[in-house]
């Protein structure tokens, strides 16, 4: 891992003179060069020792030293990944009721901070560090390597912004205003092995030393692009947008792939088409959801895919 988090996230979280002070007394640069994830990593460990608060002054800590420790035990009782964070997310309620988390287990799972976007950048980029240290604590739990499909964040301008989510190797998704951190459902199912609880903040910092050793899995731009069309209908601006690159860019980048945007959009609704086809709504509805103005729009589609029109189909199919 070659990334560093920029002295401005530091300074941008704790203040900038803070931030100095503590980086003269570990003995590192405080001249504002980038910092090292594991000495960053330390840093706050330290300042979390020296202060007894978990939270860096940054939210109500309802357990003195303690608070992170109750959501982890909370999570290890789960019988799986998904339980245990369901568990975790239902602990953090009233031990972080300022920064209340929220799980989905269904066609993925799903962990949730709601309305972050709002805040002010402290806040922000807090919350970063709350999804990057979860990651570590499931990676921890399961025992293995856990690879996020993608991470949904609101747009952030804060010093230092994203510096940490680098580190998750996943497609970072800038909408909305909250951040979702998405495993593949595969992962609900994932037992929990973590043992010897009473070390959880030597193992933690041992499992984040070992992602951050490790080379990150990038995921193609087609892989990228797939995975946003199969949520919605979108158009090359609205995805370009929402993947931090221009609409040149995008199509650059694809045709290097070997792939173009009508190619991959034309795959997905002929997928699409045909799981939709076996339940029961009515074409104009399924035309509408699948992103066409018309159902004869639709029927034109199935000819040219399948050679038959959507009725012929779904005979076929019973």
């Amino acid at each position: 891992m070659t990334a560093l988090v920029p002295f401005d996230f530091l300074a941008t979280l704790l203040g900038d003179g803070p931030a100095r002070e503590m980086l003269t007394e570990a003995g590192l640069p405080a001249d504002g060069t980038p910092i090292g994830h594991l000495d960053f990593w330390r840093l706050l460990r330290n300042n979390i020792d020296r202060t007894g608060d978990e939270r860096h002054a940054l939210g109500p800590q309802a357990v003195p030293d303690g608070s992170f420790a109750l959501l982890l035990a909370a999570m290890r009782l789960g019988h799986d990944l998904g339980d245990g964070l369901a568990r975790l997310a239902a602990a953090s309620r009233i031990v972080w009721p300022d920064l209340p988390l929220a799980v989905r287990r269904g066609h993925d799972l799903r962990l949730r901070v709601p309305g972050t976007g709002d805040v002010p950048a402290q806040r922000r980029l807090y919350v970063e560090m709350v999804v990057v240290v979860l990651h570590t604590a499931c990676c921890w739990m399961a025992g293995q390597k856990l690879e996020p499909r993608r991470l949904i964040v609101p747009r952030d301008d804060a010093p230092g912004n994203g510096a940490l989510f680098d580190l998750l190797g996943c497609p970072v998704i800038r909408r909305g205003n909250d951040v979702e951190l998405v495993y593949p459902s595969s992962a609900a199912d994932v037992a929990l092995v973590a043992d010897r609880f009473d070390l959880w903040p030597t193992l933690l910092f041992e499992t984040y030393r070992q992602i951050t050793a490790e080379p990150l899995t990038r995921v193609s731009t087609a892989e990228q692009v797939l995975d946003l069309l199969w949520q919605a209908p979108l158009d090359q601006a609205t995805l370009a947008s929402m993947m931090g690159v221009s609409v040149p860019t995008l199509r650059r980048r694809l045709a290097e792939e070997g792939y173009s945007y009508r190619a991959l959009i034309g795959h997905v609704r002929q997928q699409q088409t045909l799981a939709a086809l076996k339940g029961e709504v009515g074409l104009e509805d399924l035309a509408a959801g699948l992103g066409y103005s018309e159902a004869r729009s639709l029927r034109r589609a199935t000819r040219r895919w399948f050679g038959a029109p959507p009725s012929t189909l779904r005979r076929q199919m019973t």
